[in-house]
This record gives structure tokens, sequence and C-alpha cells, in this order.
């Protein structure tokens, strides 16, 4: 039986694999009349209208996304940012159209832990300052 940091570990490679291959296979190529079953794993349709409403830019939207590999800013870990990842992101919490992945997850969450800390230090020491 495998752990699930061995699973974890099998379900990043693959989809590594299959965000390298995905970016082969699409070079060059139009996929936006492919129909659904059509499309390969990894890929999702964007929602142009959405990204339309949020986006105030002059450039061209994204027909859809596609599984993109990227290096950790912070550790220098290989991660996937997904299709579904990247369509939430953009068409559901708004996020700027020209943004991408920069941290894992685990180094986003050190981070926010350290701003939250930071926040929490800040406003004792300020209610400290009142108080006296």
């Amino acid at each position: 039986m495998k752990s699930n940091k061995q699973r974890r570990a099998e379900i990043k490679e693959r989809r590594l694999d299959r965000a390298g291959k995905l970016a082969a296979q699409l070079r060059g190529q139009d996929v936006r009349h492919l129909a659904a079953g059509a499309r390969p794993a990894g890929m999702e349709l964007a929602d142009q209208d959405v990204l339309a409403r949020y986006n105030n830019t002059y450039g061209l939207l994204p027909a859809f996304y596609v599984d993109l590999a990227f290096t950790c800013r912070d550790c220098g870990v290989e991660e996937v940012w997904t299709a579904k990842q990247q369509k939430w992101w953009y068409e559901v919490a708004h996020g700027h159209i020209d943004s991408t992945a920069m941290r894992c997850r685990a180094c986003r969450r050190a981070l926010r832990e350290q701003r939250e800390r930071a926040a929490a230090y800040s406003a004792a020491k300020a209610h400290g300052k009142q108080a006296t």
C-alpha cells in the first residue's frame, strides 16, 4: 500500500508529464473548435464573457486554459498550475488575466501565515500602546 506522500508524488509527476505533452501538442494548433469530449485532459474552455467583464485589457483573451508547469519562486520545486485552477482564478476569483502562479501551495500557505502573525503582532502592539 502506498502512502499519501507517494500518491501525491505520482499525481504531481503525471501532471507535469501531461502539461509537457499538452504544450507540445498545442503548439501552433487552434483547438477552440474541439467538443468537450474531444479536448485532451488538462484543458478547460474559458468563459470569455466573464473574462471580458472583469479584465480591463486590450489584449486577446484566452479561448482555453491548459496545464502550465512552473517553478516555485521560494523553494524551487516544480509544480503544475492546472487548467481547473486557472479557470477558478481568472473567472471566479477575478484575478488579472496577465497573472500566473509563482509559488507552490506550501509556500503560499507559509507566506499567508507569516503575514497573519505579523498583522496580529502589529495589532497587539498598537493595542498595548493605546492602553498605556
